[in-house]
């Protein structure tokens, strides 16, 4: 074989390493793809999902679905509860517990207040909207000087709206803002993943928790209260 020929086939065998190269990585990274993308799943599971946290939390929520029938004393830790509370009504603890189960797994935005998106202080808002039937402004610093401070995590009770700091870790600002359900638990929109009900001992928000917030009998004067001069964008 001459040297000319010898060449030509060196050439055509390097091509066909390329070729059968190429083939087997593009096989790998499809089978890559296939094996790290998550399934897309719909709203409705999205928010299944995350209801599931509140029963594993609460089995009597699961409970209450099923059936029409409501205990009072529905909670071991509501016999310590604050009577002043406006959520001293079990019928407003269970309302409560609906909106927030039918918002979950809406998506977060800022500004946002509709089931398109909602930021953290306008989700607080509408839902005090709906089971209370007065309006809270928007803007979680502004929440943080409505109502009385609850300082200590183990004081806060069902429906205290909870303060957190925002990401600045050198500002005392008040950024966040979710409402407590018990046992640590809170629902909120979070910015990464929406509306949702997280653990108070997860580490962003076991260090920036600053205080709780109470809405009591007395304050429906308060939320009756004209709001216009106060923004309603804020997160």
């Amino acid at each position: 074989m001459t040297a000319k020929k010898i060449k030509f086939v060196s050439v055509i065998l390097l091509l066909m390493t390329v070729f059968v190269f190429l083939g087997d990585f593009k096989l790998f990274a499809q089978n890559r793809n296939k094996s790290t993308t998550k399934p897309k799943i719909s709203y409705e599971q999205r928010k299944q999902q995350r209801i599931q946290k509140l029963y594993e939390y609460f089995p009597i929520f699961e409970e209450w679905e099923k059936s029409e029938i409501y205990p009072y004393n529905d909670f071991i830790f509501l016999s310590d509860f604050d009577k002043n509370s406006v959520y001293e009504s079990f019928e407003k603890r269970k309302l409560l517990i609906n909106r927030l189960n039918d918002w979950m797994g809406v998506r977060y935005r800022l500004p946002g207040r509709s089931r398109q998106g909602v930021d953290c202080s306008n989700f607080t808002s509408i839902i005090k909207q709906e089971v209370l039937n007065m309006q809270i402004p928007a803007g979680a610093a502004n929440q943080a000087t409505l109502f009385p401070k609850i300082e200590k995590i183990e004081d806060l009770q069902f429906g205290d709206l909870v303060f957190f700091t925002g990401r600045n870790r050198q500002s005392n600002r008040i950024g966040h803002v979710g409402i407590y359900i018990g046992n640590g638990l809170f629902a909120h929109s979070s910015t990464q993943r929406g509306v949702i009900y997280s653990h108070i001992s997860e580490g962003y928000y076991a260090v920036r928790y600053r205080f709780g917030g109470r809405i009591l009998r007395t304050d429906i004067a308060l939320l009756s209260k004209d709001f216009r001069n106060i923004r309603w964008n804020l997160g």
